[in-house]
């Protein structure tokens, strides 16, 4: 029997990210503005970035890596939260 401590095959590793307060603050806005990103996957180690801007979907051209994604992710968020907010 094991300690559970070892990484099962299905889980994956999308690094961690420290957002700053504007990149909080222009999440919370999209989110409450019908504005979503999030990633999907197109193997174990890179993502695209879906924006879905009131139910149209629009996948990034690029993928990411782990860390990248969060970057990238927030870079989304601020992007529409400046273009939009008023």
């Amino acid at each position: 029997m094991g300690s559970g401590t070892k990484k099962k095959s299905w889980e994956v590793d999308m690094g961690d990210y420290i957002y700053t307060e504007k990149e909080n603050e222009a999440f919370k806005w999209c989110i409450s503005n019908n504005i979503k990103v999030y990633p999907k996957p197109k193997s174990q180690t890179e993502w695209y970035l879906i924006v879905n801007v009131n139910g149209v979907e629009r996948q990034s051209p690029d993928a990411y890596k782990k860390t990248e994604i969060w970057k990238n992710l927030f870079k989304f968020y601020t992007y529409y939260y400046d273009k939009y907010k008023k």
